[in-house]
């Protein structure tokens, strides 16, 4: 045996912590003494809901301007973002 297994042979063999009696028992008072948060009735989802519906028909109806991406590629020959322009730009 190595020293390890005889250090885990001795710790199975020692007997119980009496603390550890009831602790179970004592576990499941303090969970049982928590109080619990108060439940959202359905008037919340329902005025939740409503909000969510409203919001995304003003966001749609709304008219955004379009995005005008331009592809950006690392072999491109007109690089604006490259060290060499954004130095000699003063």
């Amino acid at each position: 045996m190595t020293d390890v297994e005889t250090l885990l042979a001795r710790l199975r063999d020692a007997p119980l912590d009496s603390r550890l009696d009831g602790l179970d028992a004592r576990v499941m008072a303090e969970i049982a003494g928590i109080p619990t948060a108060p439940s959202l009735g359905a008037t919340a989802f329902g005025l939740a809901s409503v909000m969510a519906l409203v919001v995304g028909i003003a966001g749609a109806a709304v008219p955004a301007s379009p995005a005008d991406a331009t592809p950006i590629s690392p072999f491109d020959a007109n690089q604006a973002l490259a060290p060499s322009t954004l130095l000699g730009a003063q």
